[in-house]
């Protein structure tokens, strides 16, 4: 089963890290996930990046555009990715929403660390989702 995850930056996850890390090793723990698709953003997606990397699990690490730098944390999560894709060749504004398609897209479940607030990326990939049919796993608070 390939999964993604899509959720909040820092600011909006202060406080529930090792909740969130908890929650992400418990569920991938019960199911045969085979590959998993991280945006790399800060917060969430590098949170799961790190459980997927622990766990053994196969991780392609999906950037909005390319980039010819990154952040020490991205670097280390990088070089033990099974894969790194620039999903745009450059910046734009729907960037961020075509490489969360993409992982939307290429999924079989996707895992949403959600605050329940219907504004941002977080909230336009879940309604995706659920429009094409994709199953979504909620940690909510």
């Amino acid at each position: 089963m390939k999964v993604a995850i899509t959720g909040h930056r820092p600011a909006r996850i202060a406080g529930k890290e090792q909740e969130i890390k908890s929650w992400i090793s418990e569920y991938l723990s019960t199911i045969d996930c085979t590959k998993a698709y991280s945006g790399m953003a800060q917060g969430t997606d590098q949170i799961f990046a790190k459980v997927v990397e622990d766990l053994g699990i196969p991780l392609i690490c999906c950037y909005p555009y390319k980039r010819v730098s990154f952040h020490p944390a991205e670097i280390e999560i990088n070089d033990k990715a099974e894969d790194v894709r620039f999903i745009s060749d450059e910046y734009s504004k729907k960037s961020y929403w075509i490489r969360d398609k993409y992982m939307v897209d290429n999924c079989d479940v996707l895992l949403a660390v959600f605050d329940g607030e219907q504004v941002g990326g977080t909230w336009i990939t879940i309604q995706y989702a659920e429009k094409i049919g994709k199953p979504v796993i909620y940690f909510k608070w």
